[in-house]
């Protein structure tokens, strides 16, 4: 027999909703890998054989509460270029990817680690993971036909280059190699200057 909890999340059919926003809560206060289903089962207030008609395992949760990571780095990102306050568009994008890693760092393990990259579970996960990139260098390719991005500029490989850099920065931080959390955001703007010198032949302050 259901719970009385149980009914009232199918009731309200926010059952699969709360889930995800749990687990993601749960990620953020106990990591990727101590999660489990019973865990978020409790937390919900739902039994846990109720988890098993959205989340046949826990690489099936993983999966999908890395799906609604990326919807959260997407957002963050698009926000930041949107309304840029007092940056250019790619200094907005950079310090907004290394924000997001900074303040959630256990969101962008889950993005950006090998558990779900590698499960063969997870293609939906790595699917949509591979079009958030794809917007990111969407993005880029924008700026060249706005004519801020020089024509010979690589997008693609641009952004390549730039994930690649910032990824290991973010790293570097959150695996308590290095830096500050202030100093992440310094060294990101100096990765955005060496950009424009690759870019445009030489160091530049004006907005690229």
């Amino acid at each position: 027999m259901s719970s009385p909890q149980e009914k009232q999340a199918y009731h309200h059919g926010d059952l699969k909703r709360s889930l995800i926003d749990a687990g993601l809560d749960l990620v953020r206060e106990v990591g990727i890998e101590a999660i489990s289903l019973r865990q978020l089962a409790e937390r919900v207030g739902v039994s846990t054989p109720a988890l098993y008609h959205h989340f046949r395992n826990k690489e099936a949760l993983l999966g999908q509460l890395g799906e609604a990571a990326i919807d959260a780095f997407d957002d963050a990102i698009a926000t930041a270029m949107l309304h840029p306050q007092d940056e250019d568009a790619l200094s907005a994008f950079v310090l907004a990817y290394v924000r997001f890693a900074r303040d959630e760092p256990a969101l962008y393990e889950l993005l950006f680690g090998r558990r779900i990259w590698t499960s063969p579970s997870a293609t939906d996960f790595q699917r949509k993971a591979r079009h958030s990139f794809r917007l990111q260098s969407e993005r880029l390719l924008h700026l060249q036909q706005l004519g801020i991005l020089p024509d010979h500029a690589n997008p693609l490989r641009l952004a390549q280059v730039a994930w690649a850099t910032l990824h290991g920065l973010c790293c570097m931080y959150n695996d308590g190699l290095a830096f500050t959390a202030e100093t992440i955001e310094d060294i990101a703007r100096h990765a955005i200057q060496l950009l424009r010198q690759a870019v445009l032949g030489t160091i530049t302050t004006r907005p690229l």
